[in-house]
């Protein structure tokens, strides 16, 4: 999976443009995994919503079972990108984060590792 550009560049709340290609990328790829990992439309949803205290946009895509969230802080230099369980769309804090690495997901291999690892995370097989 190539990484978009805005998930490495410097976030900037005040820039509209900005934030609308961030909005933009974190959807595709939310919906990129949603599709590779197997899930149909009706069984997940793709969420976004910003943390006031330190203006963060974040990005989740959310099943029963999973929740894959991307953090965009201005204080950061890149995206962060983690996943946890969850029981139900109604629970957002679920369980331990496990934070994914955003070069790793850049080869291949390491694309196909973490779908692997959502796919057993989410409860599907394939």
């Amino acid at each position: 999976m190539k990484i978009p550009k805005s998930f490495t560049d410097p976030h900037q709340p005040g820039n509209t443009a900005a934030c609308a290609t961030l909005k933009r990328d974190a959807s595709r790829v939310m919906r990129r995994l949603a599709s590779d990992i197997g899930l149909r439309q009706r069984d997940f949803t793709v969420r976004e919503r910003r943390q006031r205290r330190n203006a963060t946009d974040l990005y989740a895509l959310h099943t029963d079972t999973l929740y894959v969230q991307i953090a965009h802080a201005p204080q950061q230099n890149a995206a962060r990108l983690s996943f946890r369980t969850c029981r139900g769309r109604d629970d957002h804090t679920g369980g331990r984060d496990n934070a994914v690495c955003l070069q790793s997901i850049g080869s291949p291999e390491g694309y196909a590792s973490l779908v692997a690892t959502l796919r057993v995370v989410a409860g599907r097989r394939g």
